[in-house]
């Protein structure tokens, strides 16, 4: 054999390794369903949310929240300098409403990160020891999302709850993108959680104990970066003791897209910034993944120059793996989508997609956040 083909051969088993030990234990998880939910017994949970002129979302947010079917909860909004009359505005319209709280953070310090900044003062004047966390440009997907995620602390163990957050659908190719890149992402974080190595959640539905925030002394380790507030967090903390998923779609909260290229690049350059923290057991699993997902398509190029049967050979048998388990667990997690389109389009433009990105940041390492 050439040289190529040993390459597509060794990459090609690797990713059959991803597929086979990681991500196929998500069709082993069991769903609770949400109707058998109202009888479970209600672990008191701080629901958090941080934002800065987001007067219009919220204006939809929280009064989905506070229609929540759980018997006990607070909301507790951080309005983070704000000049859209998000403060006096809600204020005013939920005085009389004693499940909701709303503080004012009028500066922040030097050096100080915005988001991390606005959640801590949120951890440390919530009432409950449970954190429920989510953003403000988000909608929960039933009135069953609290007490989803909630369900999962039943075990004295459990300290951290990791919950899925799909983007809104909407026509063209860009949104069939983003929804894509968050399945994946999904399945990366939720696959490695239930292998034992819990790396990371994502801040818009993410549940955790305010003590193992404070034994963890908050952010203390990376106050200063931006970003992190949720997977450099829980790459610190998470065991795989202490760590649960919750798939259901009842429990989920459905975030609003960007509408186009270059604002979702730069989002997703914030959030893949701060991978070279990781610890490096996870950035050895992720990198190992990712590399052998590019050389796979490269290689299988190359060689189907050279033997193009060979090439069709090893794509029918990696493509015929990929399709069925991620069909199911898109399924599984409540998504929808064409087995053509997971098999060519969206596959290979994410993963060169996210080769540019990273790139992209070895270049140009300058990151923003409003």
């Amino acid at each position: 054999m050439s040289l190529p083909l040993y390459i597509l051969l060794g990459v090609t088993t690797i990713q059959l390794f991803y597929f086979f030990f990681f991500y196929i234990r998500i069709l082993g998880v069991k769903i609770v369903d949400a109707k058998d939910l109202d009888n479970v017994p209600s672990v008191p949970v701080s629901v958090l949310v941080c934002a800065h002129n987001e007067l219009e979302n919220l204006k939809r947010l929280i009064p989905a929240i506070l229609g929540q079917r759980y018997k006990n909860f607070e909301l507790l909004l951080v309005d983070d300098r704000s000049t859209d009359g998000s403060f006096a505005y809600f204020k005013d319209k939920y005085q009389a409403e004693t499940r909701f709280r709303i503080i004012r953070i009028e500066e922040k310090k030097a050096n100080e990160n915005f988001k991390k900044n606005a959640l801590t003062k949120a951890i440390e004047v919530s009432e409950f020891d449970t954190l429920l966390i989510t953003d403000a440009d988000c909608i929960p997907s039933s009135e069953y999302w609290i007490a989803e995620m909630a369900s999962f602390l039943n075990s004295s163990k459990i300290e951290i709850v990791l919950g899925y957050s799909p983007y809104e659908y909407r026509s063209g190719f860009l949104n069939m993108l983003i929804r894509y890149e968050t399945l994946m992402t999904a399945v990366h974080y939720f696959s490695f959680a239930l292998s034992g190595f819990p790396y990371m959640g994502v801040g818009r539905n993410l549940m955790y104990k305010k003590s193992l925030f404070k034994k963890n002394q908050g952010f203390k380790t990376h106050i200063n970066i931006t970003g992190g507030d949720d997977d450099l967090f829980i790459g610190e903390v998470g065991k795989s003791t202490n760590t649960a998923c919750c798939m259901h779609k009842n429990g989920q909260m459905i975030s609003i897209p960007k509408e186009n290229y270059f604002s979702w690049l730069r989002q997703k350059r914030r959030h893949l910034s701060v991978g070279v923290k990781y610890k490096w057991r996870h950035q050895a699993l992720l990198g190992l993944e990712i590399f052998s997902h590019v050389f796979f398509y490269v290689f299988a190029g190359i060689v189907f120059c050279q033997d193009y049967k060979a090439a069709f050979f090893f794509l029918m048998i990696r493509s015929l793996v990929f399709v069925v388990i991620f069909v199911l667990i898109a399924k599984k997690l409540g998504d929808n989508y064409k087995w053509w389109w997971l098999l060519f389009p969206l596959d290979v433009v994410y993963i060169f997609n996210y080769l540019l990105i990273t790139l992209s940041l070895v270049l140009y390492k300058k990151i923003k956040w409003s």
